[in-house]
């Protein structure tokens, strides 16, 4: 056990190291990082072009948007964040994206998205229930493409709409062990 600890503990100094906080947040707050391969597989699973409008729907640390502003930098963008603190940090690192600081569940654009690319927070099924939200603000012929838990239940409700099930190693995110795979819908 202590062996195992250890090795985690470096394994995060690892991927820290050089990298300054963007805000302090509750150890509870579901958020999870999403590592660079898994966000530039996310991008080109979309298929994003300039004439795209996007929208990342949990945007955290803007992991994904940098993905997406290094693939096509000239792609429009939307961001939802619940934390304040993360929703500044995205302000000031992607002032070309609007960012929309509230619960995503609640959140209501003028007009529906070509792209949605997300990591939701997977507590409970609420990977779930952000991808079924997330596919109602699509148009016709767009694509979500987003990870969620690899469980029964989102096999069950997700795995038969999406035209790619990728499952991802345990141990993808920083400290946790949970099964996770990315998805593609187009509706």
């Amino acid at each position: 056990m202590h062996h195992d600890l250890k090795h985690r503990i470096q394994a995060m100094r690892v991927k820290l190291e050089g990298r300054a906080p963007v805000a302090e947040i509750r150890g509870s707050s579901q958020l999870f990082v999403t590592p660079s391969p898994e966000c530039r597989r996310l991008v080109e699973l979309a298929d994003v072009r300039e004439t795209d409008r996007i929208l990342e729907p949990s945007a955290g640390t803007g992991a994904i948007l940098q993905a997406i502003r290094d693939a096509v930098p000239r792609a429009k963008c939307d961001a939802v964040e619940l934390h304040a603190g993360l929703a500044r940090h995205l302000q000031a690192h992607f002032p070309e994206v609007r960012i929309w600081c509230g619960d995503f569940l609640e959140y209501h654009p003028e007009r529906r998205y070509t792209r949605i690319i997300m990591n939701p927070p997977f507590n409970r099924g609420d990977d779930i229930r952000h991808i079924r939200r997330a596919l109602t603000l699509l148009e016709p012929g767009g694509i979500l493409t987003g990870i969620c838990l690899d469980g029964p239940r989102q096999q069950k409700a997700l795995e038969s709409l999406a035209d790619v099930w990728e499952p991802l190693p345990r141990g993808t995110f920083t400290y946790t062990q949970v099964a996770t795979a990315i998805l593609r819908i187009t509706v």
